[in-house]
């Protein structure tokens, strides 16, 4: 056997096994038949130019182009639950007015815009986003519920990487009890939520890793032919 059939003989059984671990996880799967999941949603691309305004608005938040940002919004924009105040009063929320570099808004942003949506009318004009919020059940109280968002998410026996691993979870919605008095907290680098399944399962996951229906979401309407931001806010 020739060297390079060798090495193309060890891709090959790399690959498999790559595949193979990735539809046969090591851990043991916590979301159990009664497990209830929800699954990513993304109608942008039902819709050719809202597909196209939302590469260039992901693109646009990648680069922190404000220009971009200040052409697809206008005073109706909600940006809060209490006073809004157009435009000047949305830069200033977001202190894009001052220090746009350093503005959470185009992490924020890019977090709803990756995470897929629906369009909530019949004629395609409004799209909500990101999933989390416009899928997320009625019958579940949204601030004691959050949704996991990948496959195979790593469930830890406690809030640090170095921990035992209990099981994995997929696209799972679970309850947030609280730890040390706190939903959310800092450890290890990384901030962690303390989770519980459907089955009584509890354990310790990234929080990078979870969506709440009431963190931030954000609404675009097509207008005159035109795709703009109209509602971008958190909370209830």
């Amino acid at each position: 056997m020739t060297r390079v059939r060798k090495i193309g003989m060890i891709i090959m059984v790399v690959a498999l096994f790559l595949l193979w671990t990735r539809q046969n996880p090591p851990y043991p799967d916590l979301g159990q038949p009664d497990d209830l999941k929800l699954m990513p949603v993304d109608q942008a691309y039902h819709v050719p130019d809202f597909a196209e305004f939302r590469t260039a608005m992901i693109k646009a938040m990648e680069q922190k182009d404000l220009d971009f940002v200040l052409n697809c919004i206008d005073d109706t924009l909600r940006y809060t639950f209490g006073l809004n105040q157009g435009v000047k009063g949305f830069l200033r929320y977001w202190e894009l007015d001052t220090m746009p570099e350093d503005s959470p808004f185009w992490e924020e942003m890019l977090q709803v815009l990756r995470l897929g949506g629906e369009f909530a009318d019949p004629d395609q004009k409004i799209f909500r986003a990101p999933y989390v919020f416009s899928s997320f059940p009625e019958t579940l109280d949204a601030f004691q519920h959050v949704a996991v968002v990948g496959q195979n998410v790593k469930v830890y026996a406690d809030p640090e990487f170095s921990a035992q691993v209990i099981g994995i979870l997929s696209y799972s919605i679970v309850r947030h009890v609280p730890y040390n008095d706190k939903y959310e907290f800092f450890s290890d680098g990384a901030y962690w939520r303390k989770v519980a399944t459907s089955s009584g399962k509890t354990g310790f996951v990234p929080d990078k890793y979870l969506r709440s229906p009431v963190d931030y979401r954000a609404s675009f309407a097509k207008s005159n032919g035109k795709w703009q931001l109209i509602f971008f806010v958190a909370g209830d």
